[in-house]
């Protein structure tokens, strides 16, 4: 488990932001592309615990911010709020499960888009508009989700395996 501040860290958030921005936009299907920063979120909660997680999670809501060109400091608070949550669910989920990860990363990602949708226009879009704005952010999460196996083992070589081993110490 990198430390945060460390270089290895920094440059690949400035490389997930870059990707995020120029590449991404490329592999569209009919609009909709994946968001790596929300990747990386969800990669820091199931591998690197809760106290990373947070600080990961503001700093990728603050790129997606200043990238955006949005109001400052929405998308992190939401991406930081949901990493609470996201953090408290992984504590509490049986990680045996098949597809629980992808589970996960699609209410992580959904969510996200839905509260930054509402932040953003509270009021002023009319109900038939909502509804296809949450289909278009109900294919980015399922689209961003669908990424994840391919983002895992990037990351994990990038940063390398961490292992978690419990050992027994009575038998």
């Amino acid at each position: 488990m990198p430390r945060l501040f460390s270089a290895k860290v920094i440059l690949y958030f400035f490389l997930l932001a870059v990707l995020d921005g120029t590449v991404m936009p490329v592999f569209q299907i009919h609009g909709v592309y994946p968001s790596l920063l929300y990747l990386f979120v969800c990669y820091a909660a199931f591998e690197w615990g809760a106290p990373k997680t947070l600080f990961v999670a503001f700093w990728a809501g603050l790129l997606r911010d200043l990238l955006g060109g949005g109001l400052i400091g929405v998308e992190a608070s939401i991406l930081t709020l949901l990493a609470l949550a996201l953090d408290f669910l992984v504590q509490k989920m049986e990680k045996a499960l098949p597809g629980i990860y992808f589970i996960m990363t699609f209410l992580f990602a959904f969510s996200a888009g839905a509260l930054r949708l509402l932040a953003g226009y509270a009021g002023e879009l009319p109900a038939s508009l909502v509804w296809n704005y949450l289909g278009a952010i109900a294919m980015t999460a399922l689209y961003t989700s669908a990424l994840l196996p391919f983002f895992n083992f990037m990351t994990n070589g990038w940063f390398g395996r961490s292992s978690r081993k419990q050992y027994e110490l009575f038998r």
